[in-house]
């Protein structure tokens, strides 16, 4: 069924409350409205039924008994099959303080109770509409990516015999990705223009790598196994904070990327990009770090001077 007036098709809501009442009415009220419903009684039972099938949307009662709304949340975001689905957080007025904290741990949109049922409905269908518009933009760049990584494989049978001509390279890059085509990839890239690179499939080998050698630059996925992109970004910005950390990701909008730039991540870019996009991002990321070091060398000529004036 499409909706005429946005120009979405209805799709399948996962409404989650402990009050049979106030559920029952919601979920008619929808299928009335052309969902598909699917319901829950309490956060764990919104967990299960959020596996299969997958909800394309989630209104959530923030303040249910026994697992916390927030909880349910957290749930959410973190299941592979619910990470990408839109959450409305339908609550009392009087919790409506709560809404900073509920964005925050990934809630898209609040409404208060008593709600307008128009007002519903123009929400939800928004947020169905901006979720295949990035779904839309995510089979385009898996397709480019895709092409991007046909047009490797073909390369790769380059006769690669002759030595290499000594150089000095540009700077010394390191590229944190735990996929292996991936990986070479962007060294295969990186390499062709001159820089050194280093590659690293977790984030325990990215840190002893760090902790070994100095490294201008660092490229990292922001989905890791054992360690997030965001806590790798965080301990790497206190074992080397003046390195510019660029993050790569599949999901520019998502909250682990914003999270990754107030983390101090200097710049992201999107998978599936042309090679000029991710040379461009480190080039300014090795200009910001020559830059620094330059500054620190001429502070610390300052000093010397000072210290021989002085003495």
């Amino acid at each position: 069924m499409k909706d005429e007036t946005l120009g979405v098709s209805t799709g399948k809501i996962l409404a989650v409350d402990d009050n049979p009442a106030a559920l029952e009415a919601l979920a008619s009220f929808l299928e009335g409205a052309g969902f598909e419903v699917l319901t829950a009684i309490s956060g764990r039972e919104a967990l299960r039924v959020a596996r299969e099938p997958t909800p394309d949307l989630v209104l959530l009662n923030l303040g249910m008994a026994g697992m916390s709304g927030y909880e349910v949340l957290r749930g959410l975001k973190a299941l592979e099959e619910t990470s990408d689905a839109p959450v409305v957080i339908v609550t009392a007025p009087d919790q409506a303080a709560e809404k900073e904290k509920a964005i925050y741990e990934g809630a898209d949109d609040f409404l208060a109770t008593p709600f307008e049922q128009r007002e519903l409905l123009v929400r939800i269908r928004m947020l169905l509409k901006v979720k295949r518009l990035h779904e839309d933009l995510d089979r385009t760049l898996k397709h480019l990516h895709e092409l991007e990584a046909a047009r490797y494989a073909g390369s790769a049978a380059v006769d690669t015999q002759n030595s290499p001509t000594p150089y000095t390279p540009l700077a010394r890059i390191l590229i944190v990705e735990d996929e292996l085509l991936e990986r070479a990839i962007y060294a295969d890239l990186l390499r062709g223009h001159g820089y050194e690179v280093l590659t690293a499939s977790s984030a325990p080998q990215a840190l002893e790598f760090l902790r070994l050698q100095a490294i201008d630059v660092i490229l990292v996925d922001l989905v890791l196994p054992g360690m997030s992109g965001p806590a790798l970004i965080e301990r790497l910005k206190t074992v080397s904070p003046e390195t510019p950390v660029v993050v790569v990701t599949a999901h520019p909008s998502s909250h682990h990327a914003i999270t990754a730039l107030k983390l101090g991540a200097f710049d992201f870019i999107v998978k599936g990009f042309k090679n000029e996009v991710m040379l461009h991002a480190v080039r300014r990321a090795v200009e910001k770090r020559r830059l620094e070091q330059q500054s620190e060398t001429l502070l610390q000529e300052i000093r010397t001077k000072v210290d021989r004036l002085l003495e």
